[in-house]
């Protein structure tokens, strides 16, 4: 039984509950938060800190009494997804919020097509949403393309996911399937997401526009020893649902990432045909 692939037409009014987790990311987190300021009238941030020592708490206070609509919260966990899940839940018990998505403090929202992905999500009944994402590293420069593509149980079962950082779910998404599973470490958000889309319970709709820009690297990368941990919890993760598959999803799993940075080589190449072309007709 896997998710529906449904036309959900219909229309909502959204408001995001947009989840930032930090610690000492005072470096990123203002160009992160700012990236969202032409839609805030149709987010909420909810800021969770862990004890940041850098400036990071000070900052999200002052932006918290700016804004108005924002809610600073201490971490009174441990680790990423402990923090998330905190987040997470307070932004479900705020009748105002309708949908739920994260901005990491490291990442930036491309304004125009997120708040047209916006726009689709106000348009539409589906209850989980994701887009296409690109990477930037260090010094600004684009790194990778994720063009996710259209859901498919073929695709899920082989290794695809998509990013997740762009994905937006309505708030009943959580309530039906939980919150992160702090166990699976840095694959906690891979293995919710197949929670969800290998169910028949949940409604998917794709946005074909990258909506986000995100560092390159995050703990799962940041090593060889933290990747391939990360690959054994990406195989545990269907390890309960099929173990052919636990083992498929840990060797196809890597490889589609080489898709990616072949759409990047694509897209660079599509960009320097286009500035030719506008040359010779300005020559």
């Amino acid at each position: 039984m896997m998710a529906r692939i449904s036309q959900c037409t219909g229309s909502n009014t959204t408001m995001l509950a947009l989840v930032t987790a930090t610690k000492n990311s005072m470096r990123t987190v203002r160009d992160a938060l700012e990236s969202a300021a032409s839609f805030r009238h149709k987010v909420k941030h909810y800021l969770i800190d862990a004890a940041s020592s850098d400036g990071t708490r000070e900052y999200l206070e002052s932006f918290v009494r700016t804004t108005g609509n924002s809610v600073l919260l201490s971490q009174t966990g441990t680790g990423l997804y402990r923090a998330l899940n905190q987040a997470v839940t307070a932004a479900l018990a705020d009748p105002e919020v309708t949908h739920i998505g994260f901005l990491h403090s490291d990442d930036r929202l491309i304004s125009t097509q997120f708040d047209e992905y916006l726009s689709h999500i106000d348009s539409s009944r589906c209850d989980f949403f994701y887009s296409d994402i690109e990477y930037h590293d260090k010094h600004d420069r684009r790194f990778r393309v994720w063009n996710a593509g259209r859901f498919s149980i073929f695709k899920l079962r082989t290794g695809w996911m998509p990013p997740h950082t762009s994905v937006v779910v309505a708030k009943r998404i959580y309530r039906d399937f939980g919150v992160y599973n702090p166990a699976f470490g840095t694959a906690a958000d891979y293995e919710w997401i197949v929670r969800v889309l290998s169910s028949n319970n949940a409604s998917v709709s794709y946005y074909p526009q990258r909506t986000l820009s995100m560092l390159v690297g995050g703990a799962s990368g940041a090593t060889l020893v933290a990747r391939l941990r990360a690959n054994a919890m990406d195989g545990k993760a269907w390890a309960g649902r099929s173990l052919t598959e636990a083992w498929l999803i840990r060797v196809s799993k890597p490889l589609r990432k080489v898709l990616q940075f072949s759409a990047l080589l694509q897209s660079a190449k599509a960009t320097e045909a286009g500035g030719a072309e506008a040359k010779r007709f300005t020559a």
